[in-house]
């Protein structure tokens, strides 16, 4: 007599129908410390004497003041003229492992001064910055999944790109072309990470064009659909001292470009009522702002807040996205396409400038298992001031079990090591037990009934038939035999309700019969499968002690 094990897998509903359910999600006025975007925190260091930075304040970044991203200013005054040292290059790979390690990104800019104080260097050759980009190229795709955007930096005083040496301070043709020849090298050491350039009028010469980037040029592989913008010196007088030169043409430009790149930067002067809540954030919006330095200038910075603009602006620098509201199949088959429709709303000023997936994540109600598939619509097109539809049939994937699954949304960073990192998650504003902080996901508050493809009511194929053999008694109570043709050669699996894995025994009595031990099982309804090649047979039975 052959004896074979039955294992017993989750199903909560069997040969049902699938039904949609709606769901409405509330929103929250939270502050929250989403990757890449909000205000961020100054830091810098010198070749004259390097200043590490600090693990326990990276932390306190985040976990006290809702802040993910700082910006890291690497001066090399010392190095005009030579290499950068071994030690310089060590220092900034410590640092960049303390960023990773306190769940922060940063923005990175080079220079050689921050003054401009005559007879003293305000920047290195072209072909010596040529060269330290070179040097960087290692450290810098290194640690690229924790650089948010490179500011083009190296030229002129603070990496401003305007007190310089070299470059021409009224630059010629041949200046632009050698500033582009910093800008092009800087993308190629860093080929996942935009760029950004101070001036809007610096980037239609540098590449010579002033039409601004249109959707089909955006997030493509060309230089000039990576190249963003940033303002040091927002609303401090009419032209943001000199950061525009003719704002009848380049506010426009500008608008239409920051729908694609990052913007951000930081005031520097009081300029009343200009530098005032107004303006600010009617700009912000404009211009599509992801991020703003909080250290600086503090009399502008304190006058938001004491205008009371402050938390609106920390709330919606960047993307803010909202879940408002699904619609999903109370049962899905293993296999089979199921519908998703999910709206989501930005009131953020901005979107995620660097490219993330979306997921529908499947968890096991039982045993937490994961899986995970993929959304066609991109975050980084869900873009601000609107709600975007994502309306979605996506498979169930193949390799699940049955069983009782929670739904939820997830927006992983990019990079592999860091997209298991909650931290780097985009949290959606909603209230309630929407946010999962342990894993990074957003709840979407509905549970789902996957099925065994195979038990499906209503789609039974060629291939499929429901059980033409004797099943008795009925209901069974310790042992429950099957009679049909040629069982023996079947496969043979039942599925319970209450999403519980147990082991029984089956006893072969002959070629066309079976008995099943059903003494230890649970009284309920199950459901009998039997495979053999393409065929399957089906058959719901009762337990009843």
């Amino acid at each position: 007599m052959k004896k074979f094990i039955v294992i017993f897998t989750a199903l909560l509903s069997i040969f049902s129908n699938a039904q949609t359910k709606a769901i409405i999600y509330s929103t929250s006025t939270a502050t929250i410390a989403n990757p890449e975007r909000g205000f961020y925190k100054h830091t810098e260091t010198h070749s004259t004497g390097y200043s590490n930075l600090s693990q326990s304040t990276l932390t306190s970044y985040r976990t006290n003041s809702n802040i993910s991203l700082i910006l890291r200013v690497f001066y090399l005054e010392n190095f005009v003229n030579s290499s950068i040292s071994s030690a310089y290059l060590t220092s900034m790979q410590a640092d960049f492992v303390k960023i990773r390690a306190a769940g922060l990104k940063c923005i990175v800019r080079f220079a050689y001064a921050d003054h401009n104080d005559p007879g003293v260097p305000h920047d290195a050759t072209k072909a010596r910055i040529l060269a330290h980009i070179t040097q960087l190229q290692p450290i810098l795709q290194a640690n690229s999944d924790v650089i948010s955007v490179m500011q083009a930096g190296f030229i002129g005083s603070w990496g401003e790109w305007y007190y310089t040496d070299n470059f021409g301070m009224t630059p010629t043709a041949t200046d632009y072309i050698n500033r582009k020849a910093v800008v092009d090298a800087l993308l190629l050491a860093v080929p996942n990470r935009m760029a950004q350039i101070r001036t809007p009028s610096l980037k239609m010469n540098i590449f010579n064009s002033t039409t601004p980037l249109s959707l089909t040029q955006a997030y493509t592989a060309t230089n000039i659909a990576l190249v963003g913008h940033h303002n040091d010196c927002f609303l401090a007088s009419s032209s943001d001292y000199g950061t525009y030169k003719n704002i009848a043409t380049e506010y426009p430009y500008l608008e239409q470009e920051t729908k694609y790149l990052p913007m951000g930067g930081e005031t520097c002067a009081v300029n009343a009522p200009r530098s005032q809540c107004a303006t600010a954030m009617l700009e912000m919006v404009k211009f599509h702002w992801s991020y703003m330095n909080i250290d600086y200038n503090e009399n502008v910075i304190s006058a938001f807040q004491s205008d009371n603009c402050f938390t609106s602006m920390q709330n919606r620098l960047g993307y803010r996205f909202e879940l408002v509201s699904g619609s999903f199949a109370s049962t899905a088959a293993i296999g089979t396409a199921m519908p998703v429709t999910i709206k989501i709303k930005n009131t953020g000023f901005a979107t995620p400038f660097n490219a993330r997936t979306a997921y529908v994540v499947f968890r096991n109600s039982v045993t937490n298992a994961e899986y995970r598939v993929a959304l066609n619509s991109k975050p980084r097109v869900w873009n601000a001031a609107t709600t975007t539809t994502i309306s979605q049939n996506i498979t169930v994937p193949n390799n699940m079990v049955a069983g009782s699954y929670k739904l939820y949304l997830a927006i992983p960073d990019a990079d592999a090591a860091l997209a298991i990192r909650p931290e780097y998650a985009i949290r959606m504003a909603n209230g309630g037990t929407v946010w999962d902080a342990a894993k990074g996901y957003n709840n979407l508050l509905h549970t789902l009934t996957v099925t065994s493809p195979m038990s499906r009511a209503g789609d039974i194929t060629q291939n499929q038939s429901t059980l033409k053999g004797a099943v008795y008694p009925v209901p069974a109570d310790n042992m429950m035999a099957i009679e049909m043709e040629n069982i023996a050669d079947y496969s043979i699996s039942l599925f319970n309700s209450l999403g519980q894995k147990v082991v029984t025994d089956v006893n072969i009595e002959s070629d066309n019969k079976i008995t099943m031990n059903t003494e230890y099982l649970k009284d309920g309804v199950y459901t009998l499968n039997l495979v053999l090649g393409a065929t399957t047979e089906t058959k719901r039975i009762i337990i009843s002690h």
